[in-house]
């Protein structure tokens, strides 16, 4: 499916430059709002694109960020406004896998917007982290800046992997999985620091 569509995008990049922005804001919302799409993928081999056709870099790049954050926050505000539609539909819930998000709630109590900015880094977590803090009722401007900042790290990160790896698939997808332990690892340290942090908190209000 990948490289059909990698191809796909080529094609619609020797045409249209306009027609390929358009593209890619939409393949990051497919990306949040349809989560079994390879949207990382797409993204990696974005940033190849620009470096080898001549696209500007930030108009490539905001293009991503802006279908990537207006979808991540539709899924927050609607799942806000109607957390029992969301929690009840079949096709939410297997698509979504909402089934777990029970999981999530003392992990949401507990580290709030800080959860939303790991948890984005996480396969198959971010779709439904952002559906998560609407439900839980995260209070807007910390969800919304944490979103916001958790898409811009994301992507920046995923375009300028592309822009090093080209445009071949092995290496698109070696690179992918070194992306995420290298996530895995940095977030092991961050909750390795909270976890100090809050217990000298607690030691020293006792």
């Amino acid at each position: 499916m990948e490289r059909q569509i990698l191809i796909f995008i080529k094609s619609i990049a020797d045409k249209n430059y306009f027609a390929t922005y358009i593209f890619f804001f939409f393949n990051s919302c497919l990306q949040i709002l349809f989560p079994p799409y390879p949207g990382d993928t797409i993204t990696i081999f974005q940033g190849y694109l620009t470096y080898r056709m001549g696209f500007n870099k930030y108009f490539m790049l905001l293009s991503t960020l802006l279908g990537s954050f207006l979808s991540s926050m539709f899924l927050y505000y609607f799942s806000y406004k109607k957390s029992d539609y969301v929690l009840n539909n079949k096709y939410l819930i297997r698509l979504f896998n909402i089934d777990k998000i029970h999981k999530l709630e003392n992990l949401f109590r507990k580290y709030g917007v800080f959860f939303i900015l790991i948890n984005k880094f996480i396969p198959g977590l971010g779709s439904l982290t952002f559906i998560a803090a609407g439900i839980f009722k995260l209070q807007f401007i910390p969800a919304l800046l944490s979103i916001l900042i958790a898409n811009i790290l994301h992507n920046t990160m995923l375009f300028t992997a592309g822009a090093i790896t080209g445009d071949n698939m092995d290496i698109i997808k070696a690179s992918i999985k070194e992306y995420y332990r290298l996530i895995v690892v940095m977030i092991s340290i961050l909750f390795s620091i909270y976890w100090v942090l809050q217990k000298k908190l607690r030691k020293n209000r006792a």
